[in-house]
């Protein structure tokens, strides 16, 4: 890791650094998130300037997910060798000229290429902030700013769900998207002057290695974790469960809602905005009852049918009353709370010295389902609408987006071949194995 001995301004009080610098981290992923889901706010407008169909907007869409997505593996790998600051500063940089590209686009291909810069980009926020959590804070302090970063990034969906719905009628999408790059700018700006990189003395003075992982290390913890059948299946099923936000939240749910209800898109934000409330409420909550219950697999089937069941509600029950609407988004966010516990699982299926590439492998796998969905969605839509209007009814959009439920179904069959971990680190499940090679763990009756 490279050293960074400048100084700060004199006003700042250096007590505060690290906390400082890990905000500066969750500033971006608030960026990145209120750029990935922006989209879903504009779809007729983008949908009009670029001349495309629902299934080419699908894939527009998904293009933030085509780099976002595999650069997840090397990510923690880049910020070890090259430091944060210049990371962090390069990867708002590449962001930001997405971002330029997307709003001067006019055609397809130049809308893509900006979205896929954008998924580069921010593709270093969530990793970036837990890494920096990691070199900065104490380890008690590690679960706390995950958290706060999640319940942030949630926090900026509802914003720009909110504000972009508005400026968006107002401006139009372009100059709506044209003060979210002068943010951008701005949060560049505070990167170079306040970020810091961990000098190497202070890391070995706290017990961690200055030393990066090299490529040949990465593919060597990638093997490992890749060669572990439960991997793929933690994976497949955070992917599953994580389909009403990949693919509903980030994209459709807004036009969906303005097409079945034929209601404002600020009424319909503010009902998707409602799933990110439960969310940011559900999500630390349900970690600390895992914790305490010490069980992953139940919280998860729990939520995941629960989720289940209340996405059918909203698709096949029709006239729903809009109060209606705003309680069931609501506890949808609730349900889909447990999702981060797929984290904890993947983490604690392998060793403790490989955990980073195993939640970043765990991170990849999930994040496919907008790669694969957000176009198959567009693609059903155009299927079942059968015209080149560009206006869907509310069977067309229902159709399309029965994949969202029927995916957390297959989710919780795949959860009952889950082996439980009970909270437990790897090498503490390794120490109570039977030796036997029967492949059978035993744990104390609870």
């Amino acid at each position: 890791m490279l050293a960074d001995n400048r100084k700060l301004p004199s006003f700042f009080d250096k007590s505060l650094l690290p906390w400082l610098i890990c905000s500066i981290g969750m500033l971006f992923y608030c960026y990145n998130y209120f750029l990935r889901v922006s989209p879903s706010v504009m779809q007729h407008d983008l949908m009009q300037n670029l001349h495309i169909s629902a299934s080419q907007f699908g894939n527009l869409a998904a293009f933030y997910y085509y780099a976002y997505t595999p650069m997840q593996i090397p990510v923690g790998m880049i910020y070890d060798r090259f430091g944060a600051r210049l990371v962090l500063f390069f990867a708002c940089l590449f962001a930001l000229l997405g971002l330029g590209i997307f709003i001067s686009a006019n055609n397809l291909l130049m809308a893509s290429l900006g979205r896929f810069l954008i998924g580069f980009g921010t593709a270093f926020a969530y990793i970036g902030v837990l890494k920096l959590a990691s070199l900065w804070l104490a380890p008690n302090r590690f679960a706390t700013v995950a958290g706060l970063t999640t319940a942030f990034g949630m926090a900026s969906a509802i914003f720009s769900d909110l504000y972009l719905t508005k400026f968006v009628q107002l401006l139009g999408y372009k100059n709506a998207l044209y003060s979210a790059l002068m943010v951008g700018v701005v949060l560049s700006f505070f990167i170079l002057i306040f970020m810091r990189n961990k000098p190497k003395q202070e890391l070995s003075q706290a017990g961690t290695s200055a030393s990066p992982m090299t490529i040949k290390q990465l593919f060597t913890a990638l093997n490992v974790v890749l060669a572990n059948p439960q991997m793929w299946l933690i994976g497949l099923i955070g992917c599953l469960f994580y389909l009403p936000a990949s693919v509903f939240l980030d994209l459709w749910g807004i036009p969906y809602l303005k097409a079945v209800y034929q209601i404002t898109p600020e009424a319909a934000a503010s009902i998707v905005s409602m799933t990110f409330v439960g969310w940011i409420i559900a999500g630390p909550s349900i970690g600390m009852l895992s914790d305490k219950i010490k069980r992953r697999r139940a919280p998860l089937l729990i939520s995941a049918l629960m989720s289940a069941i209340l996405l059918s509600v909203v698709f096949y029950v029709p006239h729903l009353p809009l109060v209606s609407l705003y309680v069931l988004f609501f506890f949808i966010g609730i349900f889909c709370g447990a999702h981060p516990l797929c984290f904890a699982l993947g983490k604690e299926n392998n060793p403790n010295a490989i955990s980073g590439t195993a939640v970043a492998v765990t991170n990849t796998l999930i994040m496919i389902g907008g790669v694969i969905f957000q176009p198959i969605v567009g693609k059903l839509l155009d299927w079942h609408a059968n015209n080149d209007t560009g206006i869907y009814t509310a069977s067309d959009y229902t159709y399309a987006l029965s994949v969202v439920p029927l995916g957390l179904v297959v989710a919780i069959m795949l959860t009952f071949f889950l082996k439980e971990t009970y909270c437990q680190s790897h090498e503490e499940v390794a120490e109570k194995k039977i030796p036997d090679n029967s492949n059978v763990y035993a744990f104390p009756r609870r």
